[in-house]
């Protein structure tokens, strides 16, 4: 739910009555908006880097099965 106030808010030295939701302003909402997307971006690029070091391993992994296998004899 929210609730919708008057914030007062100094601009350049003179102080206004500004609307605000849950005590934040039209500019706090899109500091904070501005700021998640920010860390999105970064668990995003996190997230894609860690994917191909998992896929790194497993190709490595796969490589070394079959080498194992080829020493069994069981691949020709």
């Amino acid at each position: 739910m929210f609730t919708i106030t008057d914030k007062l808010q100094t601009v350049n030295g003179k102080e206004y009555s500004l609307p605000a939701v849950n005590n934040m302003t039209r500019d706090e909402l899109n500091n904070k908006l501005h700021y998640l997307g920010d860390q999105i971006l970064k668990l995003r690029m996190q997230e894609a880097m860690l994917v191909d070091m998992r896929d790194s391993l497993d190709n490595l992994l796969d490589e070394l099965d079959l080498y194992d296998a080829r020493d069994e004899g069981d691949i020709n």
